[in-house]
């Protein structure tokens, strides 16, 4: 017989005649004196009741009222709120400051009163239950170190309630110790075990060595307890390593990164970083790798060869730089610029930025420094000034032509008016017409200067660029001579040229004054080409100080077999009144005029020239928005279309004397004419008499110009016509229609009407003005008679 199967008996030797605690009251023996001896044994009747006193504590359960209940099965109910952790009570859990909690389980409060009289003495919080219902909820309220189980119990019993504690991943690790005084057979016995309980022990038991089998659970559990504990520290001091050796890492990581990118920075900037020593001649001790781009010479060239950074200084600047370095001691810091000359004899300048660096006793040990390049900024400040210097004779000549097409005006409507009436006198007659033609030659020299200036008013048309040069190839071969062979080729490709946006007139001067350029670079003579085609530029293009946007334009360009220009003539060529040619035989406006016409047409111009290689100008126009133009004969008409019909003009004009000429001039070609000198006067006139068109200055001194008074006419008198004159309209642009306005009021919005106005530019010839003031009269269509709108 094993030792577990003779366990039982020996129990029942050394425990005889004990019954046990489910014994009815009434079968127990009498209870002994209260001052009798405390029974060692825990589970019997008498000695149980000996050491219970005369009132069970409040804290325990009361026992059970009436017949105890029949043992049903563990319903699925209550094995699903076990499973899934939601049985609950609402009793909250009490308070308890021990380290370590026993779950003792019994259906008699007499019991758990001894138990735990017996383990008080351990230091832990004992937690009692009545029954497994009650113990699976104090299980899910927190943690036990050892389960004392009593196996028979009403309800859910020992085994029912230790399979259910097994099945909960939370308490499955807690030891369970069965306590019984009736299920004492081996069956029992294996049953416990199986069940997963680590001890079975017999009522009544030995108080004190239940306190030691506990106190070995206890210590278990506080040593569990406390090898978690330092697991977790030791986990966290190696969570907190790792976590410093990841930021550390990560920090690196930054840091590499961070210099790769500065080091990368400083390779694409154009600066060289350099150490040197302050003994005499300054001899280098770290140059950066930028040497090689910035200087064209490899940084050992500097640290190898002490003397290679002076070489290297234009001789005109050598002196003025090392007399400045050598003032470093006393000032500590020092900037230079000078040029430098690159091993392939080219130039750049460069900005030099020296430190004097000192040691902790303040005495100079090492000198730290920058060298910028800065050539292309010192190129661009070189454009600029240029742009500026044009700018600046641009509104100079602008002004100086203006007054003089007001003078000429003058001029040319009286030899005009002189003419005519010299018929019968040949010889004053011939003096007259010469004069007219030196005062037209004059108003030429005038509008070209005017184009320098983009003062000219321009009328852009469409125009057939190589039509135009087709057209005006007789001329250029009698101004080219016969020693110049010249080829107009056709535009590549199969589509049509587009029509260009320009002023005729002045592209035909344009072409004209490059192909006299072109004769006069070919004196032993040569060939000159006129190409055209269709150009479609998809990103915005800047040169020669002109921008344009992404778009279509026609490229019209002229390419000589000649001398070509050398770099320093290049950089000039637009200059105005600069010239490469003899005294007499050019006035330097001729290259001026087409950048300004070029410019002011919204294109682009470029040219390519080495000396002895020719030069190819190439003139890039806008494209045409709406190919259509009104015919030559609708602009020549014959005198009898173009002569006046009695209707009433008002001349507004500053200048007494061209306002004089303009009257006589409208009032020759059959109109009734009222004059003005000003706006005040202007406005006061319409208001007082029935005028159909409006003829004013645009520039005119003090209070209103041209446009200002010509909106605040229409806004009293819609159906008043306009017609403009001025040497030129800079700065008095036409304003804007209101956004969100209709087509009908578009039509009628004086913005519109102005818009659309005809423009007369000084000095104008009485031909021109009659056409002019015929068009101005047909052409703008009245929204109502001006009488209607007068009353």
């Amino acid at each position: 017989m094993t030792r577990r199967k003779l366990r039982p008996a020996r129990a029942a030797r050394r425990f005889p005649s004990y019954p046990p605690l489910s014994t009815p009251a009434a079968a127990l023996p009498s209870a002994p004196s209260a001052a009798g001896p405390r029974s060692r044994l825990l589970g019997t009747a008498s000695h149980q009741a000996a050491a219970i006193p005369a009132e069970v504590p409040a804290d325990l359960p009361p026992p059970p009222s009436g017949p105890a209940p029949a043992t049903p099965a563990v319903t699925a109910g209550t094995l699903a709120r076990w499973n899934s952790g939601t049985m609950t009570t609402e009793a909250p859990p009490r308070p308890d400051k021990a380290d370590v909690a026993i779950l003792i389980v019994d259906d008699d409060p007499r019991n758990l009163f001894a138990v735990r009289e017996t383990l008080e003495e351990l230091g832990a919080q004992l937690v009692l239950a009545r029954s497994g219902e009650e113990a699976l909820k104090q299980l899910l309220r927190q943690d036990f170190a050892l389960i004392l189980l009593d196996v028979h119990m009403p309800g859910m019993d020992g085994y029912e309630t230790a399979e259910m504690i097994r099945m909960r991943e939370k308490s499955r690790h807690i030891p369970i110790i069965f306590l019984t005084a009736i299920n004492k057979d081996e069956t029992h016995i294996f049953r416990g075990y199986a069940t997963g309980a680590v001890d079975y022990m017999f009522k009544p038991v030995d108080p004190h060595i239940l306190k030691c089998k506990v106190q070995v659970f206890v210590d278990l559990y506080r040593k569990t307890e406390e090898v978690k504990r330092e697991v977790e520290a030791k986990q966290r001091l190696l969570d907190e390593n790792e976590r410093v050796r990841r930021e550390m890492r990560h920090a690196e990581q930054a840091l590499r990164r961070a210099e790769e990118r500065q080091a990368l920075i400083l390779a694409q900037l154009p600066i060289v970083l350099y150490t040197a020593d302050l003994t005499p001649g300054m001899p280098f001790r770290y140059v950066s790798d930028t040497a090689q781009s910035v200087l064209g010479c490899p940084a050992c060239a500097f640290t190898d060869d002490p003397h290679r950074w002076e070489a290297g200084i234009h001789p005109e600047d050598r002196d003025r730089v090392l007399r400045q370095l050598d003032s470093l001691h006393q000032t500590g810091l020092t900037t230079v610029e000078y040029r430098w000359v690159c091993p392939d004899g080219s130039e750049r300048h460069l900005l030099d930025q020296a430190v004097v660096v000192r040691d902790e006793n303040g005495v100079p040990c090492d000198l730290f420094g920058t060298i910028l390049d800065v050539t292309e900024t010192r190129q661009a400040q070189r454009q600029l000034a240029h742009i500026q210097k044009m700018e600046m004779i641009g509104q100079l000549t602008g002004g100086i032509a203006h007054d003089f097409n007001n003078m000429l005006m003058v001029v040319i409507g009286s030899l005009e008016r002189l003419v005519p009436a010299l018929a019968e006198d040949p010889k004053s007659g011939r003096r007259a017409e010469m004069a007219l033609q030196a005062a037209l030659r004059c108003s030429d020299m005038t509008r070209r200067l005017l184009t320098f200036a983009r003062r000219q008013q321009l009328h852009p048309e469409p125009v057939d660029l190589a039509a135009l040069a087709a057209g005006m190839g007789e001329l250029m071969e009698r101004t080219l001579g016969g020693a110049v062979t010249i080829s107009i080729e056709p535009a590549a490709g199969d589509e049509p040229l587009w029509l260009a946006a320009v002023d005729r007139s002045q592209a035909e001067s344009a072409l004209l004054n490059l192909v006299i350029n072109a004769r006069d670079a070919m004196s032993g003579g040569g060939t000159l080409r006129i190409r055209t085609g269709n150009i479609r530029f998809d990103a915005p293009r800047s040169a020669h100080g002109m921008s344009v946007e992404a778009g279509d334009y026609i490229l019209l360009q002229v390419a000589d077999s000649g001398c070509g220009m050398a770099p320093d003539v290049l950089e000039r060529a637009f200059e105005p009144f600069f010239t490469t040619k003899e005294t007499g035989k050019g006035t330097g406006l001729g290259l001026a005029m087409i950048h300004g016409f070029v410019k002011q047409s919204g294109g682009l111009i470029s040219i390519d020239s080495q000396p002895g290689a020719g030069t190819t100008f190439r003139l890039y126009l806008p494209r045409m928005a709406v190919e259509g133009a009104r015919s030559a004969a609708e602009d020549a008409g014959d005198d009898e279309a173009v002569a006046g019909r009695g209707e009433m003009v008002l001349v507004v004009d500053d200048d007494a004397d061209v306002r004089s000429v303009a009257v006589q001039a409208v009032a020759a070609l059959g109109y009734q004419v009222l004059e003005a000198d000003g706006a005040a006067a202007a406005l006061a006139l319409l208001d007082r008499r029935s005028v159909d068109l409006l003829f004013t200055d645009i520039v005119m001194p003090g209070g209103m110009n041209g446009r200002e008074l010509a909106m605040e006419a229409l806004r009293r008198h819609p159906s008043l016509k306009l017609l403009f004159a001025s040497g030129y309209a800079n700065g008095t642009s036409a304003p804007e229609v209101e956004a969100g306005a209709s087509a009908g009021e578009r039509e009628t919005d004086p913005a519109t009407v102005l818009a659309q106005a005809e423009m007369l530019a000084k000095p104008y010839r009485d031909g021109d003005l009659a056409r002019a003031l015929r068009r101005a009269l047909d052409l703008q269509a009245p929204p109502m008679p001006a009488e209607a709108a007068r009353d």
